[in-house]
């Protein structure tokens, strides 16, 4: 799955004083939603990556606890371009905002407004050929700095990723003398060794560091709650076990062949 952007802030500093979170209906917060929407809504969702150029100082920086740094407005655009908005891509990242949860903080210097801080939730998704499915959930915060009575975004932090939890499954039960035969250990040219065994309740995965259990929506076809994987056992004219597929949003990315 291709990883999808997220923003987030922390600044240490000397000398200033955080206020109480603004109110929802402030001036400076109905302008920070709007620029949020600006960065996200229209940026990140729809590829208009003329307002970031408006928006990022040249002194940017971006913190992501999974990807790193990037230090400037020129690697963080391009890094836009090239990636997510790239039309090359099959498969189209999404953002949205966690209702309630965004929150505005006043910045000072001996009463005089300078910036402020924005913090918040945002859910990501994954859209390919027409199907959407949920990525990762993350906090984000923004330093905003006033600049020639212009709001900015001077720092982002994103952290705290994980992935949100899947739509339920509903698993069927499959005969134990079934899933007998999907035991064992496969080869797949990219993931490697990956050995299945039976669980409590359908099978189990062992495979790269992946540890996960797999449930049955079908006597041949086991899913991941956690992620949108599924895995489809194939059988010879002789009715053996020859290879699982792994099924990532549709697609086929993995083939393991029984050993």
């Amino acid at each position: 799955m291709k990883q999808s952007i997220n923003f987030f802030l922390l600044f240490f500093g000397i000398g200033f004083s955080l206020n109480a979170q603004t109110d929802s209906y402030s001036e400076v917060y109905k302008i920070l939603k709007a620029n949020d929407s600006l960065i996200f809504e229209r940026s990140f969702n729809h590829c208009e990556l003329q307002h970031l150029d408006q928006l990022i100082p040249e002194d940017f920086e971006f913190y992501h606890d999974k990807g790193g740094l990037i230090d400037s407005k020129e690697t963080f655009i391009n890094g836009m371009k090239n990636g997510i908005c790239n039309p090359s891509n099959t498969t189209k990242s999404t953002r949205e905002l966690v209702e309630g949860s965004l929150e505005v903080f006043l910045l000072k210097n001996n009463g005089k407004l300078y910036g402020a801080l924005q913090n918040g939730i945002h859910k990501f998704f994954e859209t390919t050929n027409g199907n959407k499915v949920a990525g990762s959930i993350a906090k984000f915060s923004h330093l905003w700095i006033l600049e020639n009575d212009k709001w900015v975004l001077k720092r982002v932090i994103s952290y705290d990723h994980n992935m949100q939890e899947q739509p339920a499954i509903k698993s069927v039960e499959v005969p134990e003398t079934i899933l007998n035969t999907y035991t064992g250990n496969y080869l797949a040219k990219n993931t490697g060794l990956v050995i299945i065994t039976k669980a409590e309740k359908g099978l189990h995965l062992n495979a790269n560091g992946m540890n996960a259990d797999i449930y049955a929506t079908s006597s041949t076809i086991f899913a991941h709650k956690q992620a949108p994987l599924s895995f489809e056992f194939i059988s010879n004219e002789k009715g053996e076990i020859v290879k699982f597929l792994v099924i990532e949003n549709g697609k086929i990315v993995e083939e393991a062949i029984k050993q």
